[in-house]
């Protein structure tokens, strides 16, 4: 079995449980088929000019940390790299197969000078919707050439989707890097198809979400003011957090309509998963996605989608578990909810559940990830 040692700069760690923690589940099921360790190399903001912190999370997962106060994107990319080296050197990074980055950026900014040093072969997965965005930045951005030539150094490459692949392919300029596409774990302990049969009285939809602009919920929200405007009875529960809470609650009682509305607040796996076993669908209405965690959880549960055409969820839902807007506007997002309510019978959960664990079990993720690294390294 190779060992492989994995290196993430976003993990979950003592300041935040749940922060990365897709990279955390990717990584413990990758270690079922590899001999795995992982160490978690971060420079977060601190009060002190610098201080270092070492911690044990488990047998297979520590940390290595740089608390400062300095701002400086340059400075922090290079601190970063002085972190990884002292992390690889404690780790003992001789005595593995394969270093495995999770995220390249910044962990692997300057490779293109330490690569004689570190000789190593090397494995990124990417998780970054922001690829798609140019990382928010002006074209002319400094920053962006150094993340744009981590590209550059003909590392082998996993995408959680071909969307994501593609982004990164027009970010940096080049597709002259192996390539393959595993997607994020969904947690098979949740997330699963169950024999029980809906009672609702009225049809339900369900939303989850850290609301923010991007996620851009107010044409979905005017689509369901106007069914209710109409006398069509539903009932919508939406869960999470974020800026845009208070004005979504804002909106619903303005229009009318708070009396079909649940907000449920943060929730966790278990009463997200809860929900879903409830419901008769699950919605999302962000204009872009480079997979979509939660899409993917509802459609392993065996609850079809409605939400915009994006192509990373195209990749593992079809139209007979997803009915797709053609425009992301409340006239479309009116018309579809109500054409679902009008066929809501002909969904078939047990055969979402099963198309969506073909390609999203734990099983296949680990088949496919053995083969990239027996065919590679």
């Amino acid at each position: 079995m190779r060992k492989i040692l994995h290196i993430a700069n976003w993990y979950p760690n003592k300041w935040d449980n749940i922060e990365g923690i897709f990279v955390q589940e990717q990584y413990k099921v990758f270690s079922e088929v590899t001999e795995g360790h992982l160490i978690n190399v971060q420079v977060r903001e601190g009060k002190k000019l610098f201080e270092y912190l070492h911690i044990d999370y488990s047998e297979s997962e520590e940390g290595y940390y740089v608390l400062t106060k300095i701002k400086s994107q340059k400075i922090i990319e290079i601190l970063t790299t002085f972190l990884l080296f002292w992390a690889l050197y404690k780790s003992e990074y001789k005595k593995y197969d394969l270093l495995h980055f999770h995220i390249a950026y910044p962990l692997l900014t300057y490779y293109s000078w330490w690569k004689r040093i570190i000789k190593k072969p090397l494995l990124i997965s990417e998780h970054w919707s922001a690829y798609h965005f140019n990382f928010y930045m002006p074209l002319s951005t400094k920053k962006l050439d150094r993340m744009k030539n981590i590209f550059k150094q003909n590392i082998p490459l996993i995408t959680v989707s071909k969307a994501l692949l593609l982004d990164i392919q027009i970010f940096s300029k080049t597709k002259e890097f192996p390539s393959f596409i595993i997607p994020n774990v969904i947690d098979q302990k949740y997330y699963y198809y169950r024999e029980n049969k809906l009672k609702n009285t009225v049809p339900v939809f369900f939303t989850v979400n850290n609301w923010r602009a991007i996620k851009n919920p107010f044409p979905m929200l005017e689509g369901f003011s106007k069914l209710a405007s109409r006398g069509v009875d539903f009932q919508l529960m939406i869960g999470g957090y974020g800026e845009l809470v208070e004005k979504m609650k804002k909106f619903v009682k303005d229009k009318g309509f708070d009396s079909k509305v649940s907000f449920l607040g943060k929730m966790d796996k278990k009463q997200i998963a809860d929900e879903l076993a409830l419901s008769n669908a699950y919605l999302f209405s962000s204009e872009y996605e480079t997979f979509s965690v939660v899409c993917a959880q509802a459609l392993c549960c065996g609850v079809p989608l409605i939400g915009p055409k994006i192509p990373a969820i195209l990749e593992y839902a079809d139209s007979d578990s997803f009915l797709t807007l053609e425009e992301n506007n409340s006239e479309a997002w009116e018309k579809k909810l109500n054409e679902f309510i009008e066929n809501i019978d002909s969904y078939n959960r047990k055969t979402i559940a099963k198309k969506a664990d073909d390609y999203l079990s734990n099983d296949a993720i680990k088949k496919s990830y053995r083969d990239i690294i027996n065919e590679w390294f």
